[in-house]
């Protein structure tokens, strides 16, 4: 591949073994090839790509929503002929030079990486409760809730209001615990489904678009010929849960991001 212009940027999608078959992902799709690895890129108007239009345009979802399927599109072809490295969502090299200096002096890791990947994809598990659900049964079977609300429906006002707090801080002891329990039991029913498991940061409501709460969002880096067996394993265990209020999640298969210890860095471009 030429050099960039000044007037061009590349954009990474991500980096394969050099040699690996790179699919007609487009006509605008190409390699930069260096120390036996193949970086797929798209050449780009640099203007458009530059941090402050970014700064902007990373606002707008009209245009990032495309950009990310087209994204995901890419790497979703170049997995179907062997491991990626993907590279997130607007990484860009300021010519083909900087992206061979990037590989270059990456090459140990994304070897390492590639050598991970191989003949695996990434799962994403989550697990949801209806925590209102999970407080109703904690208050019909727990012993220590039934006989504090007994208490305190006999009980003067004031011992009353004390005895009520007392059975809320059982009642939240509780479910806690049935939280945590469930969380610890599906950990224990996939890992030996999987290569690798990441915790990642539990998201709110507003993030996942679902009215329960999240207990777990896991990562899962899954041998291609074990995925089938993971799937069974949970729905299994996703029937069982149901009743109780909870909602087990498996979705996939995705680009390997949460096993990149790092990623293709990116070579500095100057704002137009």
């Amino acid at each position: 591949m030429t050099e960039a212009d000044g007037d061009r940027a590349l954009y990474l999608y991500g980096v394969v073994r050099d040699g690996q078959p790179v699919p007609a992902c487009g006509p605008v799709v190409e390699v930069v090839s260096c120390s036996s690895l193949a970086a797929v890129v798209e050449s780009v108007p640099r203007h458009e790509f530059s941090s402050d239009a970014l700064e902007v345009k990373l606002q707008c979802i009209d245009w990032v929503a495309p950009l990310a399927r087209k994204h995901s599109a890419v790497l979703g072809q170049l997995m179907r002929h062997g491991p990626v490295v993907p590279a997130r969502l607007c990484t860009l090299f300021s010519s083909a030079s900087a992206l061979a200096i990037a590989l270059t002096e990456g090459a140990q890791r994304f070897h390492d990486a590639l050598r991970l990947f191989d003949g695996r994809q990434e799962w994403s598990c989550k697990l949801f409760y209806d925590h209102a659900r999970l407080r109703a049964i904690a208050c019909a079977d727990d012993p220590g809730v039934r006989a504090l609300a007994s208490r305190a429906a006999t009980a003067s006002p004031g011992n009353a209001y004390v005895l009520n707090k007392q059975r809320d801080a059982r009642l939240s002891e509780v479910v806690a615990a049935r939280i945590d329990a469930i969380v610890d039991e599906v950990i224990v029913q996939i890992d030996p489904e999987v290569a690798d498991l990441r915790l990642r940061a539990l998201l709110a409501e507003a993030a996942t678009g679902r009215p329960e709460r999240m207990a777990l969002n896991a990562a899962l880096l899954v041998d291609v010929e074990r995925a089938t067996a993971l799937h069974t394993s949970l729905g299994a265990l996703r029937s069982r849960l149901g009743g109780e209020g909870f909602a087990l999640e498996l979705t996939g298969p995705w680009p390997p991001y949460s096993f990149c210890d790092g990623e293709p860095g990116s070579g500095a471009l100057e704002a137009e």
